[in-house]
This record gives C-alpha cells, sequence and structure tokens, in this order.
C-alpha cells in the first residue's frame, strides 16, 4: 500500500472547525470525560479508516476466497483488549470508578440477531463501525444504511419482550469460571489462539498459502495507510480507554436505537411504552440532548475521525447517489435493518457484542462471530441481485454467486473493495 494522494486542505478546515464546535458543545452538555472519549472515538475512526480494518469484508473474504487475513486481526485484536482489560474487570473498577463488561446470556435471541445481523452487513456492504466510518469517509449510501438501522432497531425494540421471554443461558465471564481469574485468562486466550489457528489452516488447505498478517507495508502515522496489526493495537488500546472513560466497552447501535426512537416520538409513535424505552434510564435520554448519550457522541467521533483519516490522505470522495442503481439503494437499506433488528436482539453489533463480549470474558462473543458467519453465507448469495460485488472465489467453491467479469461498482465511484 502507498499514499499517492495529498491531504485535502479544505476538508481538513472543515474537520477542525465542526470537531472543535461540536467539542465544545459536548464539554457543555457532558463534561470532560465524554469530550475525552469523544477525541478516542476520533482515533478509532482514524484507525478503521486507515488500516482498512474491515468485519463485513472479512468474514465474506473468508468464506468466498478463503483469506483469513482479517479474521486473524480480529483475533489479535480480541487478544490485546482482553489483556488490557483483564486487570480492571478482574477488579471491578478502575481508579476507583466502577467498570464491567458486556456480559450476555446465551439463548435464540442471541444467534437469531447474529445470523440477521451477518446478513445485513454483507446487503449493507459493511457493519456497524463500518457503516460510520465509510459515511465519514464518503460512502454516501451510508446514509440509507443508517436510516435503515434506525428502523430496524426500533421493531427490534418494540418485538423485545417476546424474544427475552425465550429460554437464555447464563454463563457469566470466564474470569469467574475457575478459581483463579488467571486461569481463565489463560484459557481464554487460548481460545482465540485456537480460533487463529483453524481459520489460518482453513486458508492455507483452500489457497495454499497463508498471507502473513504482519507484512513489509508503506505506511504513514498521520497520513497513513496502516498496517492490519498497527490498526488492531489501536483499536484496542482506544477500546480501552473507553472503557475506563465510560466504565463499560465501547458500543454502538444503542445509539441507532435512540436516534430512530427520538424521529419516532417525534412523529406520534408512543416509543416509551416499548421495551428498551420503557427502561427510565432509557426513557430520560430520549428527553435529553444527544450530546449526553456517550454513545451517540463517539459515534459521531468515529464518523469525524474517518472523515479526518480520508481528508489526510487524500482520499475523500463523494459518491453521487444519484448514479447508483435503485437495487442497490434498496439493498443497503435493508441490509441497516436486518442489522438494526438483530443488533437489537442479539444485545449488541461487531463492536459491542463481538468485539465487546469477547474482550468482556462472555461466551456470547465468540458465538455472535460464529452465528454470523453463517448470515454471511447467506448475505454473500443475495449481494448480487443489489448489484454489489463479490471476491472472486477459488475454482469449485459453491459458495461463490455468479458475478460474471465485470467489477458492478464501476463507474460510481466506489472502490473495488470496501471493508
Amino acid at each position: 500500500m502507498e499514499r499517492t494522494e495529498r491531504p485535502q486542505p479544505l476538508p481538513l478546515l472543515l474537520f477542525f472547525l465542526v470537531a472543535g464546535g461540536l467539542s465544545w458543545a459536548v464539554y457543555q452538555a457532558s463534561g470532560v470525560r465524554l469530550l475525552a472519549a469523544f477525541w478516542v472515538a476520533v482515533l478509532l475512526g482514524m484507525a478503521l479508516f486507515h488500516a482498512k480494518f474491515g468485519f463485513a469484508s472479512g468474514f465474506r473474504r473468508f468464506l468466498l476466497t478463503g483469506e483469513s487475513r482479517l479474521l486473524r486481526a480480529h483475533f489479535l485484536l480480541f487478544a490485546l483488549a482482553c489483556l488490557l482489560f483483564f486487570p480492571f474487570l478482574a477488579q471491578g473498577e478502575a481508579f476507583g470508578q466502577p467498570v464491567q463488561g458486556f456480559v450476555v446470556p446465551v439463548g435464540l435471541a442471541l444467534l437469531v440477531g447474529a445470523f440477521l445481523f451477518g446478513v445485513g452487513m454483507q446487503l449493507g456492504d459493511g457493519c456497524a463501525s463500518g457503516t460510520l466510518y465509510h459515511t465519514g469517509s464518503g460512502d454516501t449510501r451510508g446514509i440509507l444504511v443508517l436510516l435503515g438501522f434506525m428502523v430496524g432497531s426500533l421493531l427490534g425494540v418494540f418485538h423485545l419482550p417476546f424474544w427475552q421471554a425465550l429460554p437464555a443461558w447464563a454463563p457469566g465471564s470466564a474470569l469467574t469460571w475457575f478459581p483463579s481469574p488467571y486461569l481463565g485468562l489463560a484459557l481464554w486466550l487460548g481460545l482465540l489462539g485456537l480460533l487463529y489457528l483453524v481459520v489460518a489452516g482453513v486458508e492455507r488447505r483452500r489457497t495454499g498459502r497463508v498471507e502473513p498478517l504482519l507484512r513489509k507495508e508503506a505506511t504513514h502515522p498521520l497520513f497513513g495507510p496502516w498496517s492490519l496489526v498497527g490498526g488492531a493495537a489501536v483499536l484496542a488500546v482506544g477500546s480501552l480507554l473507553l472503557l475506563l472513560l465510560q466504565g463499560r466497552p465501547w458500543g454502538v447501535t444503542a445509539a441507532f436505537a435512540l436516534w430512530g426512537g427520538k424521529l419516532a416520538e417525534g412523529l406520534g409513535f408512543p416509543v416509551v411504552e416499548w421495551a428498551l424505552f420503557h427502561n427510565p434510564a432509557f426513557a430520560e435520554r430520549l428527553q435529553e440532548s444527544v450530546l449526553k448519550d456517550p454513545t451517540s457522541v463517539t459515534n459521531f467521533g468515529l464518523f469525524l475521525g474517518a472523515f479526518l483519516g480520508a481528508a489526510l490522505g487524500g482520499g475523500l470522495r463523494f459518491r453521487d447517489l444519484r448514479r447508483i442503481p435503485w437495487t442497490t439503494h434498496l439493498g443497503v437499506f435493508l441490509g441497516g435493518v436486518l442489522m438494526g433488528y438483530g443488533a437489537r436482539l442479539a444485545a449488541g453489533c461487531n463492536i459491542g457484542a463481538y468485539l465487546g463480549g469477547t474482550a468482556s470474558f462472555s461466551l456470547h462473543g465468540p458465538l455472535w462471530g460464529i452465528f454470523a458467519l453463517l448470515g454471511t453465507a447467506l448475505g454473500v448469495r443475495l449481494r448480487p441481485a443489489c448489484r454489489l460485488e463479490n471476491e472472486r472465489a477459488p475454482q469449485g467453491n459453491s459458495l461463490a454467486p455468479e458475478v460474471g467479469g465485470e467489477n458492478l461498482l464501476q463507474g460510481l465511484g466506489g472502490r473495488k473493495e470496501i471493508p
């Protein structure tokens, strides 16, 4: 990877104006801790963009081509986050403040939700964090995905009592399964190492080699691009900082439910009577500014961080939605609906459940990944109907949809591969 474009001065000026104004507003509304979380999220958005650290594309490439490099980067990120989270989660506090991870029961709601999210992130051409960083870096299709996210989140909130009433098993954190939390840490890291070896073995069997995770690449700490290993390290440290600042791991999709709830309430829907919004704390947020909601503020930071990364790297390009086929519009919107609905059932997305759950030593994190991968297997079959390109599969791969020799995104202002 080599950077050939120069930084874009006008977008950079716009970033500093918007980020400066938003920083002041966040500080006035919520104080210094949330302001710090906002700037950590800016760094996370830069890392996602510069490292092209994809979740949806990692799952898709693994199924279609056998390439496991992105999946192995996920497991590296999880291992680093586990090591960083461990001392604080084991004690339940950090610097005198309570800290807790995301530990969710395992049941049908989780499995169905993760599967639906896996389908949705292929149709939406990105996951929850991916939608924010794609949109921030100029992929205007993300606006439709975000609208779908809000619609799906509202449907998920409305149906949540049904799903929560189904049987579920609450195994707790792996740190509590054994007499010593250190044993839980060691076995959990062993599980991640095993998953790393399994996907690497699949890649070797299908392609004849394993693409190195750490390789020589042309990188720049400010202008990008970054290596996957560097991106994983920054994402792990940023996740720790958000844990310490917020008292809980990084999350994304709860904000989409809140934004959808505010819009629906403004249109006269009695959302305050629905499951999640009936919670007093969440009902209060419906009436407050989004600048008091930590997840909303970090989402804004993620968006702006990707915008900054794209402007610094000279890669900020806005797509003309009028030149994109209506089937793609419909597909990405439906992808957002499925992701929003699935995230509410599974109590999180690729960040809150997959990363946050795994880093919290909760069994629901790895299970989310497995069922999202199963959903991806269906999603890649549906992508060509929405004129979304799939990577080329090796000969004889039954999961490969027929897409012909044409890049279906050519002429739409898009890159060939979008994480």
